[in-house]
């Protein structure tokens, strides 16, 4: 559209029928003046006249690719009725200049936060982009194939770093929040442990003199077994005894009924 608009003054099918009413209405008194019958075409004509002489479109465009080319076919406009600036690669002060700036809008590289880790980075990025820049003309010396450096890859360069650094601070809070769990959990089983330990203490003296008493119990309870098996032994005997007695007691009863018979 951008290329019909640099040609024609006009993209085909834009105004509503409301639009072109006002359109008309606006351009009589030109064409008017300009001697002409106000004829939908003239109104027309002179409108579109007015678009090319007074709208100026900037239109930011990569070298790279088949696309470019491919809308140079499209849209000669875009050659022949467009003034074309090429612009050169960024000198050194551009590179560190953009990239300071965009460096301080990422959450905790703000300058003054960091101190020496802006510059830094800020260096580094620029050394890239040139390095590379350089790396592509010898590229291009040994193989004769193009490889574009453009500042659209410096600021992909800086998206990319941007992206990665804010994936490597998910990272650590996640990291930072799994140690800080786990230490919080070893704190609290520090202090539990603590508490058990001076209960266990309170409760020494109680458990010595507890120990104490089984043990005298158990001493206890090892005489009256004693008692207790000499009682039965002497049971025993004075069972026998009396099973003894009486058996006699019965024998002499069956001799007396004998007796009687």
């Amino acid at each position: 559209s951008s290329g019909i608009n640099a040609e024609y003054g006009d993209v085909p099918n834009i105004y509503a029928f409301e639009d072109l009413d006002n359109i008309y209405t606006a351009m009589k008194p030109v064409v008017l003046d300009l001697g002409q019958q106000p004829t939908k075409t003239n109104l027309f004509g002179a409108f579109t006249k007015r678009v090319k002489n007074n709208i100026h479109t900037v239109i930011c465009m990569s070298p790279i690719g088949e696309v470019f080319r491919a809308r140079l076919r499209m849209f000669p406009a875009l050659i022949n009725c467009c003034t074309i600036d090429w612009f050169s690669e960024w000198p050194n002060e551009a590179l560190q200049s953009v990239a300071k700036t965009f460096l301080n809008e990422i959450p905790g590289l703000e300058e003054g936060q960091v101190e020496g880790i802006i510059d830094g980075l800020v260096a580094t990025c620029g050394v890239i982009h040139q390095s590379v820049a350089v790396a592509s003309k010898q590229y291009l010396e040994e193989l004769s194939r193009h490889c574009y450096v453009t500042p659209t890859s410096y600021l992909e360069l800086l998206g990319i770093f941007s992206k990665l650094i804010n994936l490597k601070k998910e990272e650590l809070e996640a990291s930072r929040n799994r140690t800080k769990t786990g230490l919080n959990k070893l704190l609290a089983t520090q202090e539990d442990v603590a508490k058990m330990q001076a209960e266990l203490e309170t409760m020494q003296p109680m458990l010595e003199e507890a120990t104490k008493d089984t043990e005298a119990t158990m001493i206890q309870i090892d005489k009256d077994s004693v008692v207790a098996e000499e009682t039965r032994k002497t049971v025993q005997k004075e069972e026998a005894a009396a099973t003894k007695m009486a058996d006699e007691c019965k024998s002499i009863a069956d001799d007396a009924q004998r007796d009687l018979n």
